[in-house]
């Protein structure tokens, strides 16, 4: 009798932790999951600011297009975040010190597209769209610029138009900045970064 009692208590008690298990399991995979989506603050971004020093630059991501600089091997002048709650959690690219001005800064896919999606959002017309191309039109242009004072250095977060999250930035592959404009030009002096991935951090 004594033993069955025994027994029956093991096996009430492995039960139990067993489930316990379960639980802790699941709940750990919706920590990650909620992880995997985090939301960035722009003080956040200005505290995970590092000395911007590189040993060599390297570029990456050719392709049949002109290659950018690897993505451990960018300035962390720049910065990339794909959600920020002053940007509405949305996508934003941050610029600080020598690129705190650039004429513009837009992300690309890997068909190098900075226009998208190709039907326009935002209730564009197809003139807006097409013909003046206005940033609104689409996702991968910035549609809010917010300025940054800090003691380690004034920066610019750039607002996109969608999360990195969301599917439609799923091809996106790389920051491309104007540094000038130059009018009535093709030779607009160009600079193309590399992210690691669109739901990814850049420095």
């Amino acid at each position: 009798m004594q033993a069955s009692r025994i027994v029956s208590l093991l096996t009430r008690a492995l039960t139990v932790a067993a489930l316990l298990g379960l639980c802790f399991g699941a709940s750990v995979r919706v920590a990650k999951a909620q992880d995997s989506n985090r939301v960035w603050t722009v003080e956040e971004i200005m505290a995970e600011r590092q000395d911007p020093t590189r040993n060599r630059t390297r570029y990456c991501n050719g392709q049949i297009f002109k290659p950018c600089v690897c993505a451990k091997d960018v300035s962390n002048l720049v910065q990339y975040r794909p959600s920020v709650k002053e940007c509405r959690n949305r996508a934003a690219i941050i610029l600080s010190g020598k690129y705190l001005h650039v004429f513009s800064v837009v992300v690309r896919d890997w068909l190098n597209r900075d226009r998208w999606p190709v039907e326009g959002v935002n209730n564009c017309t197809p003139y807006e769209r097409d013909t003046l191309g206005l940033n609104k039109c689409s996702v991968f242009k910035v549609q809010k610029i917010i300025n940054v004072s800090d003691s380690e250095g004034d920066a610019e977060v750039h607002c996109l138009g969608a999360s990195g999250y969301s599917p439609l930035f799923s091809k996106v592959t790389r920051i491309t900045a104007k540094l000038s404009d130059v009018p009535d030009s093709n030779q607009d002096p160009l600079i193309r970064w590399c992210l690691a991935g669109p739901t990814k951090p850049l420095n």
